[in-house]
C-alpha cells in the first residue's frame, strides 16, 4: 500500500516529539526472520514505520497489522485509524534466544614445524714415506671445511696417533679411524637434525549475541600508498591501511536450546617483501595470505579444531674452503652444508558456551584462581 507523504511526514514528527521516547508507548516485541499480529480497536486506515531495514509492516485487515521482523533493533509504528486518529508503538526487533549470550573459547597455536638439517666432514691423514726407516719424512693432510670441531692433529676424538690426548666432541655423530702400519686416516662427520615447537599466539574469550559477527586480530596494520589522479593533472596520494596477523572471524547462531551453528574464518597474512614493489617512492610488501572458511553445528560445549594452514620457507648454507672445496668429487670432503625449512601451521580450537547474563543485582562471581 503506498502511503501519502503527508502521513510519513506525520510519523516522523510523533517518533521524534518529547513523548516518543522507548518506554512511552506501547511495545510490539517480533525476533528476526518472524511475524506477528496486533489486533486494533479501530479501522486501520494506513500505517507507517520509521525504520524499513529493521522490520517491515502490511494491513492484514481491517483492525489488523501484520509485523515481520528483518534485523534486530527498535524502531516505531504509526497507525492511523478510519477517522485520521494516531498511535504510536515502540517496535523491539530482538534476535532468536536473545536472553543467551555465546561465548567463545578460543586458542590460538602456531606450530613451528622448522627442520634444520647440517652435515660437514673433519678428516685427517698422516703417515711415513717408509715404513722400515723410523726415522723417513711424514706427511700430514687434513681438512676441516665441515667444522665439526676445533682443528687439531690428531683429531680431538682420536688422541693416540700422534702426541695428543682424545676428547669428547659435542658435534661428532660417526667417527672413523683406519690404522696400516705406520699410516693412518681419521674421519669425524656430524649430521645434525632440530625440529621445532608449539607457541600460544593467543587466547581470547569472545561473547557475541546470537546471529551477530565477532572478530578478533592478532598482529597489526601496514600502510600502503594509493595514487590517483589529481584534479589539476597531478597524482595524489593517500594512505589506506592493511590488516595482518592471525585473524579469525565468528558468526555463531543458536539453532536449539543446546545447538550451536558456527561459522569460522581464520586468516593468516605475514609481510612478503620479496615480492613487494616500488610506487611512489615506497617499498610495498606483498602480503602472504592463508585462509579457510567452515560452518558447523555443535553442541554447547563442544571443541572445533581447525589446521593444517601451513606457510614454508626453505634456507641452504654452503660453506666450502677456497679452492679445494671445488675440486671434483673430493670437494665434498672441505664442505659444509647446513640447511633450514621454516615451516609454520596454524591450529584453532574453538569451543563455543552458551551463557546469560547474571539478573540486576546478583553479586559478583568470585574471580580468584583456586589452587
Amino acid at each position: 500500500m503506498r502511503r501519502p507523504i503527508f502521513f510519513v511526514l506525520v510519523a516522523l514528527v510523533l517518533a521524534l516529539a518529547p513523548g516518543a521516547a522507548l518506554g512511552a508507548h506501547p511495545k510490539i516485541r517480533v525476533t528476526v526472520g518472524q511475524s506477528v499480529t496486533r489486533q486494533l480497536p479501530q479501522n486501520v486506515k494506513t500505517v507507517s514505520i520509521a525504520d524499513t531495514k529493521v522490520a517491515d509492516v502490511i494491513v492484514a485487515g481491517p483492525k489488523e497489522v501484520l509485523l515481520n521482523g528483518k534485523d534486530i533493533g527498535l524502531t516505531t509504528l504509526v497507525v492511523w485509524d478510519e477517522f485520521n486518529r494516531s498511535q504510536v508503538f515502540d517496535v523491539i526487533v530482538q534476535g532468536p534466544f536473545s536472553d543467551q549470550q555465546i561465548e567463545l573459547r578460543v586458542k590460538v597455536a602456531e606450530i613451528n614445524r622448522t627442520k634444520a638439517a647440517e652435515f660437514g666432514v673433519d678428516l685427517l691423514g698422516y703417515g711415513a714415506k717408509g715404513t722400515n726407516d723410523p726415522n723417513g719424512d711424514k706427511g700430514v693432510l687434513g681438512s676441516y671445511g665441515g667444522q665439526v670441531d676445533t682443528p687439531s692433529i690428531p683429531l680431538s676424538i682420536f688422541g693416540t696417533g700422534l702426541e695428543g690426548v682424545s676428547s669428547a666432541v659435542e658435534g661428532v655423530s660417526m667417527a672413523f679411524r683406519y690404522l696400516r702400519g705406520d699410516d693412518e686416516l681419521q674421519v669425524m662427520m656430524k649430521a645434525l637434525m632440530a625440529n621445532g615447537v608449539l607457541k600460544l599466539l593467543a587466547e581470547p574469550n569472545v561473547c557475541a549475541s546470537s546471529g551477530q559477527n565477532a572478530s578478533f586480530l592478532s598482529g597489526g596494520e601496514i600502510p600502503v600508498p594509493i595514487a590517483s589522479a589529481g584534479s589539476t593533472g597531478g597524482s595524489t596520494v593517500t594512505i589506506e591501511w592493511k590488516e595482518f596477523g592471525v585473524k579469525v572471524g565468528f558468526l555463531p547462531t543458536i539453532v536449539d536450546s543446546a545447538v550451536i551453528n558456527l561459522k569460522v574464518s581464520p586468516e593468516v597474512s605475514s609481510l612478503d617483501f620479496g615480492n613487494g614493489i616500488q610506487l611512489s617512492g615506497f617499498r610495498v610488501p606483498a602480503l602472504r595470505t592463508r585462509k579457510a572458511e567452515t560452518t558447523v553445528e555443535l553442541k554447547d560445549g563442544e571443541v572445533l579444531v581447525i589446521g593444517g594452514l601451513i606457510m614454508e620457507e626453505e634456507t641452504k648454507v654452503v660453506s666450502k674452503i677456497p679452492l679445494l672445496g671445488h675440486l671434483p668429487l673430493l670437494g665434498w670432503f672441505f664442505t659444509d652444508y647446513s640447511s633450514g625449512k621454516q615451516q609454520t601451521e596454524l591450529l584453532l580450537v574453538v569451543s563455543p558456551k552458551i551463557t546469560r547474563a547474571y539478573p540486576a543485582g546478583s553479586a559478583m562471581p568470585d574471580l580468584r584462581t583456586k589452587d
